[in-house]
Formats: structure tokens, sequence, C-alpha cells
């Protein structure tokens, strides 16, 4: 999503450029945005090829929209805490110990108020309960961050158990709408 606000932007700017460029100028900015447009197809093709957007049908009728990429990983149109969650969490996991500290900080009010924000069609009691054992090992994390380093990482791979718990809930719930 930056990348494309990012493109967005450059070909905002190469447009204000070539309205005020004389006509030399213009060209270079049209090969420019030439070379702007085919990036950005080539960006959207990778996107749409990470992330497939889905819907199911729910009981009362009406069609509810997620996406899911290639590593399982889920988004949801109507539940932004999680999309936050699952993308910091991801982040951490793929961090350098070094700046786990600062991340652990900012996933304070996402976490905090994972299950204030949920849809009703996925609230369930399992799902609720995945939430509160994530925001006890977030928690605990939280405490722990001054810990040593090996005490922070157990601590860390303890919360994204839970948060892997919680994605395969959210999968199977899935599942089950898709089944009907």
């Amino acid at each position: 999503m930056r990348t494309i606000k990012k493109l967005t932007a450059i070909l905002a700017i190469s447009g204000f450029l070539f309205i005020s460029c004389d006509k030399t100028k213009k060209e270079k900015v049209e090969d420019k945005m030439e070379e702007v447009e085919d990036s950005m197809e080539d960006i959207g093709d990778d996107i749409s090829d990470e992330f497939q957007k889905m819907q199911v049908k729910l009981e009362n009728g009406t069609y509810v929209n997620y996406n899911s990429n290639t590593n399982g990983d889920l988004s949801f149109d109507d539940w932004e805490g999680f999309n936050s969650a699952n993308e910091e969490l991801r982040a951490i996991e793929d961090s350098n110990p070094n700046t786990f500290t600062t991340r652990i900080g900012d996933l304070s009010g996402t976490i905090a108020n994972l299950g204030n924000n949920i849809p009703t069609w996925l609230k369930t009691d399992e799902v609720m309960d995945d939430i509160q054992n994530i925001q006890k090992e977030y928690k605990k994390l939280s405490d722990e961050r001054n810990e040593s380093e090996d005490k922070i990482e157990q601590n860390i791979e303890d919360l994204m158990e839970k948060f892997d718990d919680l994605r395969e809930e959210l999968n199977e719930i899935i599942e089950k709408y898709k089944s009907e």
C-alpha cells in the first residue's frame, strides 16, 4: 500500500513537471512517465500475485471481503487492528534483535485494541480467547523487554505462537463459511 502511495505521488509530481516544462523537457518527462507507468504495472502485478482478494457469504446473506497471500497471511477489509498487528509481528519476526525493543513498544495500542474492533462475523469464543492469550503474551513481553536477548527472543516466539493460533482459528472460520 505504501508503494502504491509513493508511486502515485511520483506520478503526480511527474504530471506537474510535464505541464510546467518546455518541449524538450516534456519529452524527457514523458519518457520518465512511461517508465513510472511500466514500473507501476509491474508492482501492481506483484501485489495482485501476492494478495488475492477473496469473499465469503455470511449466514445473513451479506458478503465480506478479505485478502490472502501465498504465505497464508490474512488481511481483512473491516479489521485494521488485525492487519496492523499481523504486519508488525511479521516485521519483528524478520528483524534484527537490536530493534525488538522499539518495535515491541510500537505494538502496544494495536494489541490492546485487537479485540475491540473485531468484525462480528469473526467474533467467536475461540477467537476472543486467542486475542486474550496474545494480549497476555504481549504484556509479558513488554514487561520483560529489558531482560536478556535470549529471554526477549523466547517471549517473542511465544507471542508469535499465540498469534499463529489466532491466524489458524480465523482460517477455520473462513473455511466454515466457504463450505456452507
